[in-house]
């Protein structure tokens, strides 16, 4: 593995850590927009909130949907490594 793609999968780590510190802090929020939404009474601010409320559902969605891919896709490396491993040392014998 040369310098570039260990800065890249560097890079990609952090981006990916940075989004989900980003994911769990609209959670947090979202949990402080569902008690608000509780104890509204104003049409307008309701609407407001609600809007809010489906922003912070739906991006830390997202956000641990993409992890959940991507572990699925290290379990398949790593187990075709394991594979391509395997058929090397028996092939040797």
């Amino acid at each position: 593995m040369n310098s570039k793609s260990k800065k890249i999968l560097a890079a990609a780590g952090i981006f990916l850590v940075a989004l989900n510190i980003i994911a769990f802090y609209i959670l947090q929020k979202g949990i402080g927009i569902s008690k608000a939404i509780n104890n509204t009474e104003n049409k307008e601010a309701l609407k407001s909130l609600e809007q809010k409320q489906i922003l912070s559902d739906v991006l830390p969605s997202l956000v641990f949907t993409i992890d959940i891919a991507l572990i699925f896709f290290l379990c398949y490396v790593l187990i075709k490594m394991l594979f391509k491993s395997l058929k090397k040392s028996t092939s040797n014998k």
